[in-house]
């Protein structure tokens, strides 16, 4: 790989100062060492392996609020999304054994997503190490293959430096999650022991002849297309990148769940790689003549199951630019790879854009036009359908908007037809993990009370995490979850009616009525049975001045758009 350019560096976050050598316990350590980091909230289900650390945080906890969260895994899901939406390590506490248990589910959310994230996890006491004290789990070897980086911290001394490292890693070339484990006597035992400097981030620029290369390439090619993925980006960078692609006339596509990378009011979008994305997209990609990839890991669902990217092709007209000293998984090869942070490439791309072309304007044109046409959702049945509430959400929502998704079938429709625009976001996991849309929107209306958040959950995914609504009401966010209730778990049934017509076994699901059970938390809860409620039912929960929750009973028939059971069962009897 092409060695990159000088290496710069920027703060990690805002500095808090604090009392330097005064003795203190480890729970009042850790804590000071978060308010350095710049830290601003903390979620947790509180655990008795980790008491020293509430009851510093009490003593902060103006400065440095705590989010109580109903179940270990909603804490973590909502430490993931803060990490998304700022850039920086969003923190879960959770004690030994089963919180960090449930916790894992999250880290394996920050891990495939790049998304920086600090869980730290009380331990059962060092002298009660390796007896299988209680609750007593390895978190080392647990989170080996999910985590960054797993440490167990042995000495109150060593705390601050095993925080800094830690928010270093989250941060790193390629961000992630961290794992630390601290013991409950480490965090009672007192020290004097100075804060550790928080560490800059390092962003690693091109090499100057990289940029030519790529620049050379971008220039001579008739159909170029730009992907662009991964998680390093700021509002700047994709401003940056905005910037260039009209300029140049250039076609840009976002990889899986990365559709707010860049703005799809551009007429340089031509849509997203993953599921669900219209055909077309996939066919210009085997026509492209030079294809650049921006930060994006080419996971499996942006590679169309790896198969998107033929090697032979590949090595001819793929660059990759990634940020991370190796790319991840088994990579198509490329015919250049950069190792470079993918904002700071696009901005020396900048200083060096191609002459115009009418053939590539054209190119892109054609691209642009065939996204276009693929916005506009078709009708698969005569009843209730996600496409006419996407349809309704695009006159009502601001461009700010943000939008979290569970995972489901239903996902096809907030993915596909809402246009993305920053500081609009969009927060989903990468890897599928059932159980993120309501923590999600909890910890992004925390974030931005000022903003409309939409979450998006199934009737499936809603009784994973559904109770931190419990958590929104106690803090005061307000975010609007539409429930996507068509009584099964959709995707699992669209694979057993592919695989195995009329064998459909624990798919169906009893829901309880779930307007009633939002009320019962002193949320807004509605049910909407018609595409015609939806506009004025939005409207009262927008208004309603808590977190409000519209059960949308759909056509349970309607699986993705353009798939339906009864049309599953036709082709499966003509087999």
């Amino acid at each position: 790989m092409p060695r990159s350019g000088v290496t710069v560096t920027s703060p990690l976050c805002a500095q808090y100062m604090t009392t330097g050598n005064r003795e203190r316990n480890g729970g009042r350590i850790l804590v000071d060492q978060l308010l350095r980091h710049g830290v601003e909230r903390v979620f947790c289900v509180p655990g008795e392996s980790y008491l020293p650390v509430l009851d510093a945080l009490y003593d902060e906890r103006r400065r440095l609020p705590v989010v109580s969260c109903r179940h270990d895994g909603g804490a973590a899901f909502m430490a993931e999304a803060a990490g998304k939406l700022d850039g920086r390590p969003g923190v879960c506490l959770v004690t030994r054994g089963p919180g960090a248990t449930n916790a894992a589910i999250a880290v394996h959310v920050a891990e495939q997503d790049s998304t920086p994230m600090l869980l730290v996890v009380g331990q059962v006491a060092r002298a009660h190490a390796g007896c299988e004290a209680f609750q007593e789990v390895d978190y080392e070897r647990l989170f080996g293959g999910l985590a960054r980086h797993v440490e167990q911290v042995e000495t109150v001394a060593a705390l601050p430096e095993a925080i800094a490292r830690a928010f270093a890693t989250a941060c790193g070339d390629r961000a992630g999650p961290v794992v630390l484990a601290v013991p409950e006597d480490v965090l009672r035992d007192r020290a004097r022991v100075a804060d550790a400097e928080p560490r800059s981030r390092v962003i690693r620029t091109p090499a100057a002849a990289d940029v030519v290369a790529v620049c050379e390439r971008l220039s001579a090619a008739a159909r170029p297309l730009l992907l662009v993925g991964g998680s390093s980006w700021t509002d700047a960078g994709c401003a940056a990148l905005v910037r260039y692609a009209e300029a140049a006339r250039v076609p840009v596509c976002a990889a899986f769940r990365r559709q707010d990378l860049y703005d799809n009011d551009s007429p340089c979008y031509a849509g997203y790689l993953g599921l669900n994305a219209h055909a077309s997209l996939w066919e210009r990609v085997r026509e492209s003549d030079c294809l650049l990839v921006l930060g994006a890991r080419l996971d499996q669902a942006t590679s169309r199951n790896f198969t998107a990217f033929d090697p032979h092709w590949s090595a001819r007209h793929m660059i990759r630019v990634y940020p991370g000293a190796r790319l991840p998984g088994r990579a198509s090869p490329a015919a250049l790879a950069v190792r470079a942070d993918p904002a700071a490439f696009v901005a020396a791309m900048g200083r060096r854009m191609p002459a115009a072309s009418a053939v590539r304007a054209a190119w892109c044109a054609r691209l642009r036009a065939e996204y276009l046409d693929s916005l506009r959702p078709g009708r698969d049945s005569d009843g209730f359908e996600l496409g006419e509430v996407m349809t309704a959400l695009a006159a009502d929502l601001a461009d700010d908007a943000i939008i979290t998704l569970d995972a489901g079938n239903f996902t096809a429709w907030p993915q596909r037809y809402r246009r993305y625009r920053r500081p609009g976001r969009l927060l989903a996991p990468v890897n599928g993990a059932m159980g993120y849309g309501v923590p999600a929107a909890v910890a992004a209306a925390l974030r931005h009370p000022r903003r409309t958040v939409v979450g998006f959950v199934g009737d499936g995914g809603m009784l994973m995490t559904g109770a931190e609504l419990a958590t929104a009401m106690h803090c005061g966010a307000q975010p609007i979850i539409l429930i996507a209730n068509n009584g099964m778990y959709g995707t699992i049934r669209l694979h057993q009616e592919r695989a195995y017509p009329g064998r459909v076994v624990a798919t169906d699901l009893t829901n309880p009525d779930f307007a009633a059970w939002a009320r019962a938390f002193g949320a807004y809860g509605e049910t909407v049975t018609a595409a015609a409620a939806f506009p004025a039912a939005f409207a009262r929960a927008r208004s309603c001045g808590t977190a409000a929750v519209l059960d949308l009973r759909l056509d349970p028939r309607v699986l993705v758009p353009g798939v339906t059971l009864d049309r599953m069962a036709r082709a499966a009897r003509h087999e």
